[in-house]
């Protein structure tokens, strides 16, 4: 089964596609790393799913846990994109 992008992962396609940068190339260890991120958040995120029964605070935390996610993943391409 293919792995979902993050919206980060999305933009930095289209701007690809567009020609407005270059591509970024992450390490096998990158991905690895990317990989278990996901993996950690849809448990997380399942885990808040089940438990939190008021739909309000569900949604709050369900935003803060894909933000979250997100923003780690975003520190990869970063890093990758300085050369690091």
């Amino acid at each position: 089964m293919a792995e979902l992008k993050s919206a980060w992962e999305l933009a930095m396609e289209k701007t690809k596609n567009a020609g407005e940068g270059k591509a970024i190339t992450l390490t096998r260890d990158q991905k690895q790393e990317i990989a278990e991120i996901r993996k950690k958040y849809e448990a997380r995120i399942a885990e808040a799913e089940i438990l939190i029964t008021d739909p309000e605070k569900k949604e709050k935390e369900l935003d803060y846990l894909r933000r979250e996610r997100d923003r780690k993943i975003e520190g990869f391409y970063e890093k990758a994109r300085a050369g690091k």
